[in-house]
C-alpha cells in the first residue's frame, strides 16, 4: 500500500532519478517537476502529501515557490539545499517550510526526515491539551510536567521553551522563532540566554544530556524536538 505521493521539484535529472528510486523503495508514489511553475501546477493536480523542493530552479528561486505554495496549501514541504546556505535555510523555515535536507544526503536520512514531517502533519502528539511521549508527560492546561512519573520543576522560561518545541515537534525552529514565541521578541541579544535555558532544560528531560535525543541542535539554524 502506498504511503502517499511525494512531489519532487528539481531540475537535475540525476537527482530526480535518485530521489525516485529512494522514495519508491520506501513505499511512496513519486511525481516530478523540473521547474517552479510546473511544480505548482503538479501540486494542484497531483495533490501530494509532501514536496521535496530544490532551492535553485531554472525559472524561479525555491524560496519563491515556497511562498506561492503557502498561499494556498499547507502540504508538507522539505527544502533541498547545498552546504553553506544557513541564512537561506532560516529564511525558508521562517516562511513556512517544514524542514530542510542538505546535499549530499543518504537514503535513510531522507526517509527519516520525510516520515517525521508527515507524522507531525497527520498525527499530532498533543491530544486534549496533553502531551505524552516516552515517559515525558505535559499537561498544557495545568502546566504540569512529569518524566517517568516524577514531577519536574521547570522555570517559566524552561516551560515556555518546552511547550514551544513540543507544539512544533519534528520541525526545526530557528532561534528567531524561539525568541519570538518564548520572549516575544526577536532580539538576538537574548540568543545566548536561550541557549543557556535550553541546556538547563536538557539536563532535566534528557537521559544523557551530553547525547540528547529529544532536543536536537541544528547548527547555525536552531533546534528540533524529536518524538521518541
Amino acid at each position: 500500500m502506498s504511503k502517499g505521493i511525494v512531489l519532487v521539484i528539481d531540475d537535475e535529472p540525476q537527482i530526480q532519478k535518485m530521489l525516485g528510486v529512494i522514495l519508491t523503495h520506501a513505499g511512496y508514489e513519486v511525481a516530478a517537476a523540473t521547474s517552479g511553475a510546473a511544480g505548482l501546477a503538479a501540486l494542484v493536480y497531483k495533490k501530494p502529501q509532501a514536496v521535496l523542493l530544490d532551492m535553485g530552479l531554472p525559472d524561479m528561486e525555491g524560496f519563491d515557490v515556497l511562498l506561492r505554495i503557502r498561499e494556498f496549501s499547507d502540504v508538507a514541504v522539505i527544502m533541498v539545499s547545498v552546504r553553506g546556505q544557513e541564512e537561506i535555510k532560516v529564511k525558508c523555515l521562517e516562511s513556512g517550510a517544514d524542514d530542510y535536507i542538505t546535499k549530499p544526503f543518504s537514503a535513510s536520512e531522507l526517509t527519516a526526515r520525510l516520515s517525521a514531517v508527515l507524522r507531525r502533519k497527520t498525527t499530532p502528539g498533543i491530544v486534549n491539551e496533553i502531551f505524552d511521549n516516552a515517559g515525558l508527560h505535559v499537561g498544557f492546561n495545568t502546566r504540569q510536567v512529569t518524566l517517568n512519573g516524577q514531577p519536574l520543576k521547570l522555570t517559566s522560561i524552561e516551560y515556555g521553551l518546552l511547550s514551544s518545541l513540543i507544539k512544533n515537534a519534528g520541525r526545526v525552529l530557528t532561534m528567531r522563532q524561539i525568541l519570538r514565541e518564548v520572549w516575544g521578541t526577536e532580539n538576538e541579544e537574548k540568543s545566548n540566554s536561550a541557549r543557556v535555558y535550553l541546556n538547563h532544560l536538557r539536563q532535566k528531560i534528557e537521559d544523557d544530556p551530553s547525547h540528547p535525543k529529544r532536543i536536537i541542535n541544528e547548527p547555525g539554524i536552531g533546534y528540533r524536538f524529536n518524538l521518541l
